[in-house]
């Protein structure tokens, strides 16, 4: 049977449909236009050519990483827990763990709409009671607080970004934690200016606030 792609015919997905796609956690609903399927298609036949994977690419040439760099939380309880007493496995903490950069093959969104990707060398952990691989409620609000200071903190109004992490399986990059960030209408001198950083990572103080510890 031939599988059909995954396009997305018609006009670009506006403001409004992705944010009611974020919110009712359809992620499988996104697509990109005919003309970025192919160019994505035709990319990773071109690196597969060369023997190089995806998760290759991303790691060497977009995020100057090494494999040896991406690790996984020490904790060995079910589900992963996050405790200020083992900062080394809190994610968003560690400046030297992320980094902001465009997603390179953007899903189809009108054209105010930046398509950002923020990867992390601490694996995000999934949620172990989600069967499509989702992420925790605890993780979803660590990530926030991230988003926060990262964005609405220094001006981005909330009604104005919006966030998301493909379940493991949608994820066509699986062996470098990452998260989508989506942002309309945003000035383009301050995503410069946040393009390679690691944002503004979180302290030990916003960890004992979320964890009320």
């Amino acid at each position: 049977m031939t599988i059909q792609p995954k396009v997305k015919t018609g006009g670009p997905f506006t403001w409004t449909q992705i944010q009611q796609i974020v919110k009712a956690n359809e992620l499988e609903s996104f697509a990109r236009s005919e003309e970025q399927y192919h160019s994505y298609q035709q990319f990773k036949h071109d690196l597969s050519s060369q023997g190089i994977t995806i998760n290759d690419h991303v790691l060497k040439d977009e995020l100057q990483w090494k494999q040896s760099d991406i690790r996984y939380q020490t904790s060995t309880s079910s589900p992963p827990e996050y405790s200020t007493l083992q900062p080394q496995d809190l994610i968003f903490y560690n400046r030297d763990d992320e980094k902001i950069i465009y997603n390179k093959f953007p899903y189809y969104f009108e054209d105010s709409v930046v398509h950002l990707c923020i990867w992390s060398k601490l694996t995000i952990p999934n949620d172990v009671n989600s069967p499509v691989g989702d992420i925790s409620p605890l993780t979803k609000r660590i990530i926030e607080r991230y988003l926060q200071k990262t964005f609405i903190e220094k001006g981005v109004s909330p009604d104005d970004i919006l966030w998301f992490r493909n379940w493991s399986s949608l994820q066509s990059i699986r062996s470098v934690s990452h998260i989508h960030v989506l942002l309309h209408d945003v000035d383009e001198h301050f995503i410069q200016k946040l393009i390679g950083t690691s944002g503004t990572t979180l302290t030990l103080e916003d960890y004992k606030e979320i964890l009320n510890e």
